[in-house]
């Protein structure tokens, strides 16, 4: 194969590369975002490990995505990196407390999280439900120096190593969210059937509405939440008086009434829902 051959297929794997290294930071860009809690300013800014080592208090708090070799594994969640596979001594602690599985050592990652001066009464503040795993000899080693709390480590197959893996639902969760798309379905529903109002349609869908609520009741009875129980029972006596309205011929109750559980919907869901590393929403665990 001629040099140029040679030339025109790499910059064409490369080409591959650049762009599934694009889907894939779109497809975390969610993560990110949303960090460990930690907060990091500004938006996310490209950096090299080296420019963070030569001059830590000038990125500190920014959220920075950097290209770097892997230098050591301190722990399951936490390793070094270096600029390049040199070894400039210029390393950066990553401590990443979703990491699934160690990164491959000198070998590329790119990592994206919040520049911090490390310190553990730092990390137990920005990364909740954490509990670092460095030995007091590698803290000590490490305290004051700069460090990143990654919420993603890609490698250079393009696989998020920090991504956590999703346990599957419960039958009881799976049978709480298909009542939730119920309620959610049913009330865009009604919204919708107020402008042409069809008696039958109303009936079926606030009946639908109706069990899916007394569903929901139980099931936090269950789980003893005593807030969202108290929402869906509410709930539940709010779409009984809906029923009774339509049967009355009151379609001012029902659109009263969809007005107020949305309402409360969106209490419980403040509360008790939250958004999962994929971009879909799971009940809180023990909530």
């Amino acid at each position: 194969m001629t040099l140029f051959k040679r030339q025109i297929r790499r910059r064409a794997a490369a080409s591959v590369v650049a762009a599934g290294a694009l889907a894939i930071v779109a497809s975390i860009a969610v993560r990110a975002e949303q960090g460990q809690g930690g907060g990091g300013r500004g938006g996310m800014v490209p950096m090299t490990a080296s420019t963070i080592a030569r001059n830590p208090a000038a990125h500190m708090g920014e959220t920075v995505s950097m290209m770097a070799a892997v230098e050591a594994q301190l722990s399951k969640t936490v390793f070094t990196v270096d600029q390049d596979r040199t070894k400039t001594g210029e390393e950066i602690l990553i401590i990443a407390p979703t990491l699934q599985t160690p990164p491959q050592a000198n070998a590329y990652v790119t990592i994206q999280g919040e520049v911090f001066k490390f310190d553990p009464a730092e990390v137990a503040k920005k990364a909740r439900n954490y509990t670092l795993d460095l030995s007091p000899e590698l803290i000590a080693k490490y305290q004051g120096k700069p460090a990143v709390l990654a919420t993603v480590v890609v490698t250079q197959a393009l696989v998020d190593i920090a991504k956590r893996v999703l346990p599957p639902m419960t039958p009881a969760e799976l049978a709480f969210r298909q009542n939730m798309l119920t309620i959610d379905g049913g009330a865009k529903a009604l919204v919708a059937g107020m402008d042409q109002p069809n008696p039958t349609q109303l009936k079926d869908t606030i009946a639908g509405m109706k069990k899916a609520y007394t569903d929901v009741e139980a099931f936090f009875k269950g789980r003893n939440t005593e807030d969202a129980i108290k929402w869906a029972g509410d709930s539940l006596k709010i779409v009984t008086d809906m029923e009774a309205g339509l049967a009355a011929g009151k379609l001012e109750v029902v659109k009263a009434g969809t007005t107020n559980v949305r309402a409360i919907c969106a209490q419980c869901h403040g509360a008790h829902r939250e958004r999962q590393d994929d971009g879909t929403f799971r009940i809180k665990s023990g909530g």
